[in-house]
């Protein structure tokens, strides 16, 4: 069995020589430039200046921290909250504010997406561009919001120009999990951002009413010329039936609109201002401040070895002998 025995005397010689290969590959290896030196050439420089990065990173974090918050302007949010009521339960309402009578349609029209599609109405209704036109106009919130640089500009540019700023600073979300709209503004002034959102919310109210009672008016308006026109007795009675309900609702639009959302938050404008974040600006700064330095640091340390480099002379190539 040669073979075998030659076989084992090979195993036997690679196990004991094996070490010796291993640690004469591992010196190879760490004679060989690797990782590790490109980054102690980056991080040299680093740490012969770190008490200077040090000291700029500190200095400009002090400087954000004092210039967020002394110098900048504070801007405060108010936040209130309302949800849509359905129709059972504005009829609900209206049952117990007028005794339990007979309140017509109101009951009809419920389903399941109610609440969304009329949080969705709502929003449109806030943002629409007639809606807050008119809701500056009323409360004479121009002077208050606009610059005064721009007051003089023609009526179509500060519309829009306003527009743009109530839109920039008006804030409406729906939670399906609640039901509920949260509408949110943002001004420097706490007051004034409480009193322009409560101005939202009234000229909200204000606008359903109102749209309530054109449509019940239009609608009666309607039957009435119709009816004028039908010679059929019974058809007559039917659509003076109809006429009676218009009206009804007419007069019940008034009291219905102030049931067609609840208020669960009133406008508040918490006392911590919104802008700035001082100490993310601070942060911001200072982080900032530290990459650019460390460049900076990086750059002039490449530059003074490139300059090193060619003042040194060039050494003469060695000569090729052949044999």
């Amino acid at each position: 069995m040669p073979d075998s025995g030659e076989q084992r005397f090979r195993t036997r010689a690679t196990a004991r020589l094996s070490p010796i290969a291993s640690a004469e590959a591992a010196a190879r290896l760490l004679a060989e430039p690797s990782y590790g030196d490109d980054l102690s050439d980056y991080l040299a420089p680093l740490l012969r200046q770190w008490k200077l990065l040090a000291s700029v990173t500190i200095l400009a974090t002090l400087a954000a921290f004092a210039f967020s918050k002394f110098q900048l302007r504070k801007w405060y949010q108010a936040i209130a909250i309302i949800k849509p009521m359905t129709p059972q339960q504005t009829a609900g309402h209206l049952q117990g504010l007028l005794g339990g009578g007979n309140l017509g349609m109101l009951s009809d029209f419920v389903g399941s997406q109610y609440n969304s599609d009329a949080a969705q109405e709502y929003i449109t209704i806030l943002t629409s561009f007639s809606f807050v036109t008119a809701m500056v106009e009323r409360h004479h919130l121009e002077s208050e919001i606009m610059a005064p640089g721009k007051l003089d500009r023609d009526l179509d540019a500060r519309q829009w120009a306003m527009y743009r700023i109530m839109l920039g600073r008006l804030r409406c979300d729906y939670s399906v999990k609640n039901s509920s709209m949260t509408l949110s503004f943002e001004d420097p002034s706490r007051d004034r951002a409480r009193r322009i959102l409560g101005f939202a919310i009234d000229d909200l109210r204000e606008r359903l009413r109102s749209r309530e009672v054109r449509n019940a008016a239009d609608a009666a308006d309607s039957l009435t010329e119709q009816l004028k026109r039908i010679p059929d007795t019974f058809l007559a009675r039917e659509i003076n039936d109809l006429i009676a309900t218009q009206i009804q609702r007419q007069q019940l639009a008034e009291v219905e609109a102030d049931f067609a959302f609840t208020v669960l938050q009133p406008p508040v404008s918490p006392d911590v201002p919104v802008w700035p974040r001082v100490i993310v600006n601070a942060l911001g700064a200072g982080f900032i401040v530290l990459i650019l330095g460390a460049i900076s640091i990086l750059l002039v340390e490449a530059r003074r070895d490139l300059r090193r480099r060619k003042s040194l002379p060039l050494e003469s190539a060695p000569r090729r002998t052949s044999f």
